[in-house]
């Protein structure tokens, strides 16, 4: 009979251990290459003219989104959803470019933190997030 106990009690405590594992999230987000660079005061990016300006440029896998948070400070995020690589990221209509949303699992990411989504959203993994250098005007997106 002690045998039996063993067994349950071993049962329960894998069952528990597996129960306590939680499965961790992949943030392998497709990309693609992307290596250009812009003038962004310039009449053609318009929308990068002023502070809070954003555009949505070719390059990466599903598009990629450059917004301008200062005079000389740009971030340029990758499209692809983290959550469902098959949809592409679009500035908030709500919230302006300081928000980027997805429009199908509707998981929001913060700009300003380096593309980290809200609480609350279909994935815990950040927007991939392009290197910027911009220096005598013009802005390298890489």
């Amino acid at each position: 009979m002690s045998h039996n106990r063993t067994y349950v009690a071993l049962g329960v405590i894998l069952l528990l251990s597996f129960a306590a594992c939680k499965r961790e999230e992949r943030c392998a987000v497709p990309i693609g290459i992307t290596n250009f660079k812009i003038e962004p005061n310039a009449a053609y990016y318009s929308g990068l003219n002023n502070v809070g300006g954003y555009m949505y440029l070719t390059g990466g896998h599903r598009g990629v989104v450059v917004v301008r948070q200062a005079y000389d400070q740009f971030v340029a995020y990758e499209r692809t959803c983290p959550a469902d690589s098959t949809t592409a990221v679009r500035v908030s209509e709500e919230w302006g470019s300081a928000l980027l949303e997805c429009p199908k699992c509707k998981t929001c990411f913060i700009v300003a933190s380096d593309g980290m989504p809200m609480d609350g959203g279909a994935t815990t993994c950040p927007l991939y997030q392009y290197s910027t250098s911009y220096s005598g005007g013009i802005l390298w997106v890489y």
